[in-house]
């Protein structure tokens, strides 16, 4: 017999469980159960039992060996991926009517308690942002703004106008759709939010903690940006960058930004409908969509921006004053005026030895 190379194991509750990540099953296994299993595994075992007959039965062991995908990674990234693949097969082959009927019937059993979707920050300081000048993005076609994004390592250490850090915000993060009026003119429950991105659900649980180092207008300092009412709530006051660069694992990039944006999830908006972890792949989705809505427009006023997924998260929390066991940085966007250079100079000098 062949042990199924798809499981895990973890003691919850005073219980020994095991995982079956690829048919998405769980099972309470008693001591001679696991015992089974072990002996299997070293190729002890001289005849067959009735415990085996359960373990085929649920597919923790197989007269034939398991088809094995070749994975580059690690075990845990395997475990995540599979684990959230093929998660509602049920659905496929309803018809319009039965899935209609399906998807209302779970809204139905979630609408009662809904999650905060609008976050505010308690802090005495309130910092109101210009009314954002959206002539300000006028200046070329999206064409040429695509083309012409690409991340800058090298950083002139100029100063950004405020007016220029509002609008990014609000186009890139902010409350352009005042209303959700499809949904307002049918007289449908607002159970989310619209953003000039997609968001699994409408659910947008980003947040977004602005690091100004070099806005004309703005003390520096770490602020939260308030996407409903566009304006920053200051959580500290400081120039931070001595202190930020070390955060981003010694990535010097970040040397003459003139603000960046750590973009946070409040992983309890994806568990509310989405409750499968299949749903900490939308997350991660979603951050992926407001950063590019970010550099975008970042670009098309003018900007370079750089950015990276790698920081040490624990520190994060702490210097953005992370008090919330379900929020949790996930990415980082900086930007200012560059040099539009992909290199930097110390970086090319080495390079070149």
């Amino acid at each position: 017999m062949y042990i199924n190379p798809n499981l895990f194991f973890l003691i919850k509750d005073g219980q020994f469980i095991v995982w079956d990540y690829l048919h998405h099953t769980q099972f309470t296994l008693e001591p001679d159960y696991m015992e089974r299993l072990r002996l299997w595994a070293e190729g002890k075992v001289e005849s067959l039992s009735s415990i085996d007959d359960e373990l085929e039965e649920a597919q923790l062991i197989a007269k034939e060996p398991f088809i094995q995908q070749e994975w580059g990674w690690d075990d845990l990234s395997k475990i995540f991926h599979i684990g959230t693949r093929d998660i509602a097969e049920h659905l496929i082959g309803l018809s319009r009517e039965e899935w209609i009927e399906s998807y209302l019937a779970y809204c139905n059993t979630i609408a009662t308690h809904p999650p905060a979707f609008h976050i505010k920050k308690e802090a005495e300081i309130k910092v109101p942002l210009p009314t954002p000048d959206l002539s300000l993005l006028d200046q070329e076609k999206y064409y040429s703004v695509v083309k012409r994004r690409k991340t800058n390592r090298y950083f002139k250490g100029e100063k950004i106008s405020l007016d220029i850090l509002s609008a990014l915000l609000f186009v890139s993060l902010g409350p352009l759709h005042e209303k959700w009026s499809d949904l307002e003119e049918n007289g449908l429950q607002i159970l989310g939010r619209r953003k000039s991105f997609p968001s699994a659900g409408g659910l947008h649980p980003e947040e977004a903690y602005l690091i100004a180092l070099r806005v004309e207008g703005l003390t520096p300092g770490i602020y939260h940006y308030d996407s409903v009412d566009h304006h920053l709530t200051l959580i500290e006051e400081k120039f931070a960058e001595e202190e930020l660069i070390p955060l981003l694992y010694g990535q010097y990039f970040a040397e003459g930004l003139a603000a960046g944006i750590f973009l946070t999830s409040r992983f309890e908006k994806g568990w509310w409908k989405y409750p499968h972890s299949r749903g900490y792949r939308m997350t991660l989705i979603d951050i992926g969509h407001a950063s590019q809505s970010l550099v975008l427009t970042a670009t098309a006023l003018g900007l370079d921006t750089w950015m990276t997924g790698a920081f040490s998260d624990s520190q994060v929390e702490k210097f953005l004053s992370l008090n919330c066991s379900t929020e949790q940085p996930i990415f980082f966007i900086g930007f200012g005026q560059g040099h539009s250079s992909t290199l930097e100079p110390h970086m090319l000098s080495q390079l070149s030895v």
